[in-house]
Order: C-alpha cells, then structure tokens, then sequence
C-alpha cells in the first residue's frame, strides 16, 4: 500500500503534477484507504488514466464496480491540485443533480482526507457538493488560485456556461425508472447541441449504455473521441476477468448467479439495458431489415413479386395518446416455406376513426390483403362493424395476456427462422424494440410499442390464414 511519507513527497514535485497515473496511486489510493478503510489496486488504473490524460475527449464504457466514477473523481482532485490556471472551472453532470452532487461531496472528503497535498486549501463554501477552493499564494499580495466545480443534472444545468472542462457521468442512468427512447433521444440532442459546445479544454464521459443508439453508442462512432468499452469477462473460455484482484473470474460467476443473467449482462458485461430486456434485440431485427424494400405508398399501383403470394396486415389502435399503425407483408413461397416481406408501413398520429378506417378499406383494395387483423380490445370499430361497414377481411382480436404472449411467441419464432424481413424505418424501428420480455413498453411522444401489436397481428394473420378465408400458398 502506498504511503505519503517523506521520499515520496519529494516524487510528488516532480511525478504527481504531471502523472495522473502517479497522482491516483500515490496520493489518491491514499485517500481511499483513509476514507473507505481499503484500496484494491488494480490492473487496469494505467490505461484509464493515461486515456482521460492524454486525451481531451474521451468515453468509457465500463462495468458497475470497476472504478470507472472513482477514476473521474480522482481526476478532478488531480485538477485542483495542479490548479493550472488563476480561475479553474469544471462542470460535473450525472443524470440527476443528487448523482453528480454525491460525487462531488466525494471529491470533497477525499481532498479534506490528504492534508500532506490540500493542507493549505481553502474551502470557499459551505456547500457539502459545490467544490471551491483556494490555493493560497506564497506571496501575501497575491491572491492565488481558484477551482470551481458545480454539479447538475442532465435536464437542468445552467446553459451560456464556459469551463475548463465538462464531467459526464452516468448521464444516461435514472436509478429511479428505465429510460424510454425518447428520453434517451433527447439527452443525446442536449449533448451534442449544447454540452460538447461548452468546455474550452476537455470532456469527459463515463457510463453504461441503455441502448445500442444511444450517447455513449454513438460517441464510439466518433473519430475525436477516445472511446473504449471494457467487459468484466475479458476471456470467458479461459475464466479471465478484467479485474482479477477483486473480482476474479469465479466470483464474477458468484454474482452472476445471485444477480441473474440479465442483470449481470447489463452491470457487468456492459450489455445495452434494451438490449438485454427488448423481446427482440437490436442486433436480431437489424439483421432482418432488408433495405431493397420499398414502404410502397398506398396511391401506388401495387404489383404483387410472385403469381402465387398472398398480403396480410396488422393495425393496432392507439389512444388519442397514441398513434395507430398498420403493418403489411407479402407472404411469398420459397423452397417450400412461408416467407414475408414488409410492403408497407403507416403511422396514423392523431387521426380519427373515420380517416382510419378509410385508410384500411384503401389499403386492403389497393395490396389485395387477404387478411387484416386489427385490435379490437375496446371495441372502437364496433358501430362500424355492426354496420357492416367493415371490409369482410378484417377481424378483430382482443389483446389478453394469453392471445398477446400467444402472438408474441409466433414473432419469436420467424424471426428465430428467419421468416421474416422488415423496411428500413426508424420510427418502427425504435417502437418494436421498445417492448420488454413482459411485453411492456414506455410511453413516448412516437407510441407505445404499437408497431411491436401491429406485428403481432400481421403475423396471427398470416399463420393463420386457414380460417381467414384464403388459400395456402
């Protein structure tokens, strides 16, 4: 265990100013130990401090447990005791101002535990999470050196500000909900149009990912970013952990075991939060988007691939909250077995009955469907319907736990065949992946995994067709 003694202060004038790697493992680990009554030395602390070092913008994804908040809140002490210019400014963003705020007041008891390096600091506030300090100069008619850091939520920081640099972390984790998409969407716009623009030096992130598209996924995309994503099981094979000092490769499976898969999967091995609850992963549906597809408008003239292939459609009705969509596939023949292919896709936000239902008895004359199922849980086409205004291919379903997981578990297995192929269309897109294994999904300004219903009514209609009145292919 390191120690501040003597010898190592004398390395302190030369080392930990311009080390960042010295700093934490001389001085800070030292705080640790003072603080938290242990310090776990591990092997990784070299590259992640050489990243945010050397670097001026950075992201990590890296697994709950392994440091990667403890080395930010090392970094900014590091900051303040370089001091590198008259007034520092730093911002520190979580999710929510009580996060960032929790490791700020970190920072603070960490700075206050190491007297040998901050004994001459003087604390400017009594806030227990704003950072402001003083480093006194030696001459008495000088004023010294400032460092201000402020914490602050996502959602609320003070925009115009300009600081040295920008913290990032854990900006996409509510400890509270799971974010929707729509949220996640909007944290990404704010970071992009506002945040990066602020700091003049350096920005810095750290998290775990909610999505496959969401900041910390699209930051990896980006060439000015030294982005790295670490994995608790670094050889599962071989049983190699990433961190082996404190969490060895059988205590990782310890856990594992005790948390479940999909916990481990998303605090451990970094799996997007979506991705391991979707009922369709994004990896899965990307493979099954087939961008040759044309989403054929319904004033087209639609001219069916084979002689012998048959439409069906599905529509979920939304609530004036909530769109409605209808789905269309070709079900073609191909060696023998069913295929579909998406023709169509249409969200209808906002519209009335009436404009709907006119839009169904188009879109069934135009793609010839065969069947549509539609959702008919509360009855909104039922004055329709006993008017016999209703085209005769359209049938209703009411959603029950038994009919929707019944359904849901016709879509597991043609996409697990392969049976199927989606128009590349985002909005969809983000809605059927929305769904959760409970068949849930967050309401958005874009829906409520309508798209995911509307599917599971195209594909009850297209497996089965027997009783819908049309040939098998």
């Amino acid at each position: 265990m390191p120690s501040l003694n003597q010898s190592e202060n004398e390395l302190s004038e030369k080392y930990l100013k311009n080390s960042f790697f010295h700093f934490f493992f001389y001085a800070f680990s030292v705080a640790i130990k003072r603080t938290e009554g242990v310090y776990h030395f591990t092997s990784h602390l070299t590259e992640l401090c050489q990243r945010v070092q050397f670097y001026s913008r950075t992201s990590t994804i890296a697994p709950r447990f392994h440091l990667k908040s403890t080395i930010i809140e090392a970094y900014v002490l590091w900051k303040i005791y370089r001091m590198e210019f008259r007034f520092n400014e730093f911002l520190y963003i979580s999710y929510t101002g009580d996060a960032s705020g929790y490791h700020t007041k970190k920072i603070k008891r960490y700075l206050q535990s190491l007297p040998e390096l901050f004994g001459d600091y003087k604390d400017l506030t009594d806030s227990a999470t704003i950072i402001h300090y003083q480093r006194p100069d030696p001459n008495p008619y000088v004023e010294g050196r400032f460092f201000y850091c402020e914490p602050t939520g996502i959602m609320n920081f003070k925009r115009g500000q300009h600081p040295h640099e920008v913290i990032c972390d854990d900006i996409l984790r509510d400890p509270e909900v799971k974010l929707d998409l729509s949220q996640l969407n909007k944290i990404t716009r704010v970071f992009f149009e506002e945040i990066e623009q602020m700091p003049k030096i350096a920005i810095h992130c750290v998290g775990t990912p909610q999505d496959d598209e969401d900041l910390l996924s699209q930051l990896e995309t980006k060439t000015d970013y030294n982005t790295k994503r670490y994995d608790a099981v670094v050889d599962e094979a071989n049983k190699i952990a990433w961190w082996p000092e404190l969490f060895p490769f059988d205590e990782l499976m310890r856990r594992k075991e005790r948390i479940g898969d999909k916990a481990f999967m998303k605090e451990f091995r970094c799996k997007p939060v979506r991705g391991v609850e979707g009922y369709i992963s994004h990896e899965v549906y990307l493979a099954l988007v087939n961008s040759e597809l044309k989403n054929i408008p319904i004033t087209a003239t639609y001219t069916p691939s084979q002689k012998r292939s048959v439409t069906v459609g599905g529509f979920d009705i939304g609530k004036k909250t909530h769109p409605s969509h209808l789905t269309i596939f070709e079900i073609t023949n191909v060696n023998g077995k069913d295929h579909a292919q998406q023709i169509h896709s249409k969200f209808m936000d906002g519209w009335d009955y009436i404009n709907q239902i006119a839009y169904l008895k188009d879109a069934v004359r135009v793609f010839g469907i065969k069947s549509l199922h539609y959702d008919d849980t509360r009855a909104e086409f039922e004055s329709t319907k006993e008017r016999r205004e209703l085209p005769r291919q359209m049938s209703g379903v009411a959603f029950t736990s038994k009919t929707k997981f019944g359904m849901a578990q016709e879509i597991d297995k043609v996409i697990s065949n392969k049976d199927i192929e989606f128009l590349v269309d985002d909005r969809q897109k983000r809605q059927i992946l929305s769904v959760d294994c409970n068949l849930k999904a967050p309401e958005t300004q874009e829906g409520h995994g309508d798209a995911f219903f509307s599917l599971c009514l195209a594909v009850d209609a297209w497996k089965n067709r027997k009783v819908s009145g049309f040939d098998v292919l």
